[in-house]
């Protein structure tokens, strides 16, 4: 008898658990660590310095990118972000975080809150 209803309790628990149909908690952000992230935005700042780039359409091309990567190209392009990182002195990792610190400050004033939205029932991001 328990070797029935157990798997019958185990499937109801999986079929009662709620089905997130919100898209938002599947973004990539929660792939890299924060520093992975912080090298992240200084390419893209560098990449939309000129103007002749937005910095919306730049994100998309990347993700496509990074999405295009096989698993081994993906974990080799994380490896040198994490690299890049290391190689930053102390100052330039505190002016990336400020400037990080900074673009959030923003967002919240604008009322868009965490990844321009509100996702507060997302789980927590890689990190």
């Amino acid at each position: 008898m328990k070797r029935i209803i157990l798997p019958f309790c185990a499937l109801l628990l999986i079929a009662a658990a709620p089905a997130t149909g919100d898209d938002h908690c599947h973004r990539m952000g929660g792939m890299f660590t924060p520093e992975q992230r912080l090298m992240m935005l200084a390419d893209a700042e560098k990449a939309t310095a000129d103007g002749s780039l937005d910095m919306k359409d730049y994100r998309a091309m990347q993700r496509d990118k990074l999405m295009a990567m096989s698993a081994d190209k993906r974990a080799a392009y994380f490896a040198d972000l994490t690299k890049r990182w290391a190689a930053l002195s102390p100052a330039e990792q505190a002016k990336l975080k400020a400037s990080a610190e900074q673009r959030r400050k923003e967002r919240e004033a604008k009322g868009e809150g965490r990844m321009g939205g509100d996702h507060g029932n997302c789980p927590p991001t890689k990190g």
